[in-house]
């Protein structure tokens, strides 16, 4: 039945109220007015007057209950906090929600293509999900993006996080791609700052226009934030990668400490050194058993001559390991020339054997002259008397005594046996004995040894050749002989050359012309069978010259490298040709490291003496402010002052900072690492530390950049 609203009450109207004109049902509405209006008001007022005293009295008695008592009452759930048949609300929080708000966030937190990346992302799973389910696409999208809206609402700092992700992620492979045009590595600084304004300016506004439907004000809004945060790009960016980078390098130098079980300040000290030397870990092991970490770079060895002269564990370990390395420098540098040459044999009892195989010939010869016919000097005895008249000089007085050799002087015995035969005395002949010629190329041989001028020695030269066709031709089998007294003095020759071979004047060979002699050196000669020694005589020369040199020099290493090394590679090329290149190689690396070894010792004591004089100095005079820096040693001692001046005042800033620190500990465990040798883990842990974290300071500075670009983007 229809009803009318007259003064809030409903009030039921039959059919008859419904053909009525209008003017009578106006009648009748006023009628029921009137009547609705003349009693039941008072008794409305009267029951709200009794309901408020009960609600007082009510409130008056729940003002006396405790919360427990009042929840009870009203019968909240204490388990869900809220009244009855109120559903319970299960935020989104799981281990998989929270990754799909950091991976929801990180879509949208891309730069202008953020928002249509996530739209992208519910459309694929919804079209991948459609088959499994019968649902709609439609049904489907929307449910995904009121699932990602919600995981982002209950996990606020995951899909922040997830944002920076995307923006960073997005925007630093731009930096990488195109560095100038966010400043990145522009030399101008105007320009540099202008440019990174400029394209934090242009992501943030292109990015306001998408996400606000392009808004106007919005996108001013987001372009001069933008442009702020860019301007200081330039200048934050670098600070944010210094502090990152050295935060993560003093962690993983903590690390290093821990692991080695050294102190972290001298693991700190040591892994400076190390960089600054630039150190290359593999140069340790070619310095063999008695290298130390200190001989590695001239940081190092200031460090341990700043260590030595600090009164503490230190210096004791320091010196001690310099003083016992530097008392087995002799025999350690014979050692090892005698286990890389051999032992050094001495020059003058070598000759003395040759000689002696020399004599042990004459049998030789004189079975060699025993069948030997007359021999006919007369063509040689013209031959010298023609050079005689026309030379001059100490080639003229040569080939004249050459040529009174050839006369043979009558003897006693051939006066006597003249006489008795009734005929005259005998006069001077010339000779026809094959032992007289003999002799008589001997002593050319001789005169040869001592003969000066090239033109004296060219006339006894032709001279001698003459003796000995002679010779070849009246006496068969001299020439077998001779061939093994040639070898005898070859050899002889050879060994007084080998002790010239590292000299530096004149007489010692060129590293082509020692190759040489050495080659045809070992061809065998005349009517010699088999190879010659002379290669062997070189070589027992040099390494006799070597031993001599080491003997006098073995307490000055550095002289000693000079002299043998030489200042080129000229040296290192002829012992290869004595030697071969992997022994020569091996000596002149001897002598390189024993010449560091000596370079550390005198850094470290001179530097350690001359910082604590000085300090001592000061104690006594009080005076806390002398200084002879650098420059006035140049002006007393000149290069060399200078460049000693320079390593006492490493040293001597590394002293402040030890005795400052005070840490005994810290000293020692540097001591330590400074003379262990190769087998320490010392090294590769401070090549590490020296290294630093992994994080590059210029992928944080990209990083710091990416999120200032793109903070109002990472932060909608």
């Amino acid at each position: 039945m229809p009803t009318l609203n007259i003064q809030g009450q409903r009030v039921k109207v039959d059919d008859a109220f419904l053909s009525m004109s209008p003017e009578e049902q106006d009648k009748a509405v006023d009628e029921i007015t009137q009547s609705l209006s003349a009693g039941p008001q008072s008794a409305d007022i009267s029951a709200a007057a009794a309901s408020a005293r009960a609600g007082i009295e009510h409130a008056i008695a729940n003002s006396t209950l405790s919360p427990e008592e009042r929840r009870a009452r009203v019968g909240i759930d204490p388990a869900t906090g809220e009244p009855p048949g109120v559903p319970v609300y299960q935020p989104k929080t799981s281990l998989e929600d929270k990754a799909g708000a950091f991976s929801t966030g990180g879509l949208q937190g891309v730069p202008i293509v953020g928002p249509y990346l996530d739209k992208a992302s519910s459309a694929a799973a919804a079209a991948m999900a459609m088959p499994f389910t019968g649902r709609s696409f439609n049904e489907l999208y929307d449910e995904g993006n009121r699932y990602s809206q919600d995981v982002r609402r209950d996990n606020p700092h995951t899909a922040t996080a997830g944002g920076v992700t995307g923006a960073v992620a997005a925007t630093v492979p731009a930096m990488v791609a195109a560095p100038a045009a966010f400043g990145i590595g522009v030399e101008s600084a105007p320009l540099r700052y202008g440019l990174s304004a400029l394209s934090g300016a242009g992501i943030n506004v292109a990015d306001a226009g998408v996400r606000s439907g392009g808004d106007p004000k919005e996108m001013m809004n987001a372009g001069l934030v933008g442009a702020g945060l860019g301007l200081v790009a330039p200048a934050v960016a670098p600070l944010v990668g210094r502090g990152v980078k050295a935060l993560a390098d003093n962690v993983q130098i903590s690390a290093v400490a821990r692991a080695l079980g050294l102190d972290k300040r001298a693991i700190s000290v040591l892994a400076k050194a190390a960089k600054d030397d630039a150190i290359d870990p593999a140069v340790l092991p070619d310095l063999g058993a008695d290298g130390m970490l200190m001989d590695l770079g001239p940081n190092m060895r200031h460090t341990a001559g700043a260590i030595a002269a600090t009164p503490s564990e230190g210096k004791q370990i320091v010196r001690g390991a310099i003083g016992a390395r530097d008392a087995d420098a002799n025999w350690r540098i014979r050692a090892a020339l005698d286990n890389t040459l051999g032992p050094a044999p001495t020059p003058s009892t070598i000759a003395e054997r040759i000689g002696r195989n020399q004599q042990r010939l004459q049998p030789e010869y004189r079975e060699a002259l025993r069948d030997a016919g007359p021999v006919d000097t007369l063509p040689i005895a013209r031959y010298l008397d023609t050079e005689a008249q026309s030379l001059r000089g100490e080639p003229q007085r040569a080939v004249q005594r050459v040529r009174a050799m050839l006369d043979h002087q009558p003897t006693p015995a051939d006066i006597a046996r003249a006489r008795v035969n009734g005929e005259p005395p005998p006069g001077t002949s010339l000779v026809t004995d094959a032992g007289e010629l003999l002799n008589t190329r001997h002593a050319i041989d001789d005169m040869l040894e001592t003969t000066q001028g090239s033109n004296a020695v060219n006339a006894l030269t032709t001279a001698r050749q003459a003796v000995d066709d002679e010779l070849r031709a009246s006496v068969p089998g001299i020439k077998e002989v001779d061939a093994k007294y040639a070898e005898l003095a070859r050899q002889r020759t050879a060994l007084q050359r080998g002790q010239t071979v590292l000299s530096d004047g004149r007489e010692a060979p060129r590293p082509d012309e020692l190759a040489a002699e050495v080659r045809q050196g070992a061809l065998p000669q005349g009517m010699q069978v088999g190879p010659s020694a002379v290669p062997l005589r070189l070589r027992e020369g040099a390494r006799a010259e070597i031993e001599r040199i080491v003997g006098t020099r073995a307490n000055d290493r550095v002289a000693l490298q000079q002299i043998i090394k030489g200042e080129g590679d000229w040296n290192r090329a002829r012992l290869s040709s004595l030697f071969g290149a992997d022994k020569a190689n091996a000596i002149i690396d001897l002598l390189d490291r024993e010449r560091l070894f000596a370079d550390t010792s005198n850094v470290v004591t001179r530097n350690s003496e001359s910082a604590a004089r000085l300090a001592a100095q000061r104690a006594v005079t009080g005076d806390e402010g002398y200084g002879f820096g650098v420059p006035e040693a140049f002006m007393a001692g000149g290069v060399r002052g200078a460049v000693r001046a320079s390593g006492y005042r490493a040293a001597e800033n590394i002293i402040n900072a030890l005795r400052e620190g005070g840490n005994e500990k810290a000293i020692s465990d540097m001591a330590r690492s400074l003379t262990a040798g190769q087998q320490s883990p010392v090294l590769e842990a401070l090549m590490k530390a020296s290294r630093g974290s992994r994080l590059q300071q210029s992928e944080v500075d990209r990083v710091a950049r990416a999120l200032l670009l793109s903070g109002p983007t990472t932060t909608r």
